[in-house]
């Protein structure tokens, strides 16, 4: 597959901890589709876990990862997309979590990978569209 962005170690280490926070909402297909039956937010839903499993494969699994690089090979219009909601996602947490609590010092790990998260998502976002500039 054509690459379509490559990014550091430490974006993968942020676009990582936004799919996984976002992964732990799984749950939230299974209450769609099997309580609620509401197949249109299922849909959707799956949708999305399918787009973090799509990058997973391109940044690996496991949460530590050694290659410096990592080649996205998520076609564009896809990985934008992808890309857009992780940064309003992160968006909402980081918010959050500097109102709500004080932060221990992992809560403040989490925080930091969430950030660099952020602005990994930005950074690709307009190196994918560089016409649209920073409005992810």
């Amino acid at each position: 597959m054509p690459v379509t962005a490559t990014i550091t170690k430490d974006q993968r280490d942020g676009l990582y901890e936004l799919v996984r926070h976002h992964l732990y909402s799984i749950d939230a297909l299974w209450t769609a589709f099997g309580r609620s039956r509401d197949y249109a937010t299922a849909e959707c839903l799956a949708l999305e876990f399918g787009e973090d499993f799509r990058l997973l494969a391109d940044i690996g699994w496991a949460a530590d990862n050694d290659r410096k690089s990592f080649e996205l090979t998520m076609p564009p219009l896809d990985l934008t997309e992808l890309l857009r909601r992780l940064h309003a996602e992160a968006d909402k947490v980081l918010v959050e979590s500097g109102t709500e609590r004080e932060a221990s010092e992992e809560d403040a790990r989490t925080d930091d990978r969430f950030q660099i998260g952020h602005d990994a998502c930005a950074k690709i976002l307009v190196d994918l569209d560089p016409q649209k500039g920073e409005s992810p």
